[in-house]
């Protein structure tokens, strides 16, 4: 059971429903997807594993990573309604000292899927790794990519407070009148922990 950001208590099932509100599998991704429905799904959030070698994954060449994740980002295109949205989440892979930021090499294979790249949003927190040839990697991409044009957003739930709450325009025919929405701006694709 989770509480969601209205108070509402939420049973999580651990098998996919059409029923279900919130399902929670663990078991290989790639066969899970395959068993989903086709256009179904609104919106499909998903961190995959990076290519660390961590006690979940194998590590593998880099090409070889991707093509793994090819016929997994297919399988969930195809499980997204029309005006459905991935969002994606991923950090950087390190060979050898250099550093691949994943989010580059993934956008090939999502285009290729014919999906397209609404955001690129930088979650950035202090915590991690400490790097001592190198700035430590204090941030991960989540790529935001749509089925179509026609995807949901609804900005008014996450605006945030105005800089310059107030601000009137300065000249030209709206002079005088409130410069911004009274609801607040749009918060950057840069998130802050």
């Amino acid at each position: 059971m989770v509480t969601n950001l209205f108070n509402e208590r939420i049973q999580v099932a651990e098998t996919f429903s059409d029923d279900e509100r919130l399902v929670l599998i663990c078991d290989d991704a790639l066969e899970c997807a395959k068993a989903l429905p086709t256009d179904f799904f609104s919106l499909i959030v998903t961190s995959p594993p990076y290519n660390l070698g961590k006690e979940y994954e194998q590590r593998s060449s880099l090409r070889n990573y991707l093509a793994q994740q090819k016929p997994l980002i297919h399988e969930l295109k195809r499980a997204l309604k029309h005006g459905g949205s991935l969002c994606w989440e991923v950090g950087n892979y390190v060979e050898d000292g250099e550093v691949f930021p994943l989010d580059v090499y993934y956008y090939d294979l999502f285009k290729s899927e014919g999906l397209k790249l609404c955001n690129r949003i930088i979650w950035h927190f202090e915590h991690g790794l400490h790097c001592s040839l190198r700035f430590s990697g204090r941030y991960e991409t989540l790529l935001w990519f749509s089925k179509s044009d026609d995807y949901v957003f609804h900005l008014d739930p996450v605006r945030v407070p105005a800089k310059y709450p107030g601000k009137l325009h300065f000249k030209g025919e709206k002079r005088g009148q409130p410069s911004g929405n009274p609801l607040g701006k749009n918060p950057s694709s840069f998130a802050l922990n």
